[in-house]
């Protein structure tokens, strides 16, 4: 199998994986609603933090972060190191544009962040490091999530450069645009002040069971 061959199967089986919508199915499983109609629209972690409750919110992230590390897993076992970025990069396209879920998915930063975790395990602690305090001084998730992309992008950005390794250097440009690209709406809101914030009492779901809308 040829080398471009081997990154189209990284690329198509980590789309596939992408478009595994964890926020969706525990979403229908545990408060049978369609996440995406409440609150962001969003199928990520985030909204079924303010939707559907910690608990659901805890489990959509590491539904979504797994399915980021399996895409990055299989890349790796079918072309190395580079086949890993390209099934990771995939697995985000998949998850914030999933064609079996009418291309309406989350923002990518779990499935990013499980992708990352394998291929490149220093970088998501220094983008823990700058994301962590920007959370708990701001309580907004996007915000923090959108600090740890600029700076995800500014080190591989900078390794690539200075190594000469240009599949680096267009790994983070895709992986950092995607989510920043994502978070669209998000840099909107924060720029006119309304964006929301998180807090110790989410609203989640009500004592019938049923989703707040």
């Amino acid at each position: 199998m040829t080398a471009y061959l081997q990154f189209a199967l990284c690329a198509l089986l980590g789309y596939a994986l992408g478009n595994i919508q964890s926020g969706l199915i525990i979403g229908r499983l545990m408060n049978g609603a369609d996440l995406r109609e409440h609150g962001s629209g969003s199928s990520g972690a985030t909204n079924a933090l303010r939707v559907l409750g910690r608990r659901q919110a805890a489990l959509t992230f590491l539904g979504d972060c797994l399915k980021g590390i399996a895409a990055a897993g299989v890349g790796l076992v079918i072309a190395g190191r580079h086949g890993g970025m390209v099934g990771g990069a995939a697995a985000v396209i998949g998850h914030i544009w999933p064609v079996f879920f009418g291309f309406r998915g989350g923002r990518g930063v779990a499935t990013s962040s499980g992708a990352l975790l394998l291929l490149m395990p220093v970088h998501v602690l220094v983008m823990l490091a700058v994301g962590i305090p920007v959370l708990l001084l701001t309580k907004i998730v996007s915000l923090a999530s959108l600090a740890g992309a600029v700076t995800f992008f500014v080190m591989t950005v900078a390794s690539g450069v200075s190594g000469g390794d240009w599949f680096l250097l267009a790994f983070g440009v895709v992986m950092a645009g995607l989510v920043i690209f994502a978070h669209r709406a998000n840099i909107g809101r924060l720029l006119n002040g309304t964006e929301g914030k998180i807090s110790a009492s989410m609203p989640g779901k009500k004592r019938d069971g049923k989703v707040n809308p």
